[in-house]
């Protein structure tokens, strides 16, 4: 019954017929793009949405800026990074950064380095409890 029945869709103001496989797409693609939208609504902060929500807007912007406290936290945090990362040999150092601020995998840096990735490994797990110790004291 469904191969008698006849898919159209829209397109510049005027109705088309299409295969159902185009019909099914189409609405596919365009439920996905009311989804979207939808998200979008939901987490748009813009002040005449606040208004239409009546929501105090200062309360909107402060609720999503860090605490005082938070923000002290974070900042002792990395000076004691900093310190820990200071505490390293420059062989140390430049492991830790090609690994975790260039985002090299170990596979590919002990590779470059001639070293197996075992190797290479342990010498980062040794290099991570030498600074979690410096960070802890």
């Amino acid at each position: 019954m469904s191969e008698n029945k006849k898919y159209t869709i829209v397109v510049k103001s005027s109705r088309v017929e299409v295969s159902e496989s185009v019909y099914r797409a189409y609405h596919k693609e365009r439920e996905a793009e009311r989804y979207q939208k939808k998200l979008i609504h939901q987490f748009e902060l813009s002040l005449e949405r606040f208004q239409d929500d009546g929501v105090n807007v200062e309360f909107s912007i402060t609720r999503f800026q860090p605490s005082i406290e938070d923000m002290l936290i974070e900042q002792e945090q990395f000076l004691k990074l900093h310190i820990a990362l200071d505490a390293l040999t420059v062989e140390e150092w430049l492991l830790i950064h090609k690994l975790f601020f260039n985002g090299k995998s170990e596979r590919i840096l002990a590779g470059e380095l001639g070293i197996p990735r075992m190797t290479l490994s342990d010498r980062k797990h040794r290099i991570l409890r030498k600074m979690r110790k410096v960070i802890e004291d």
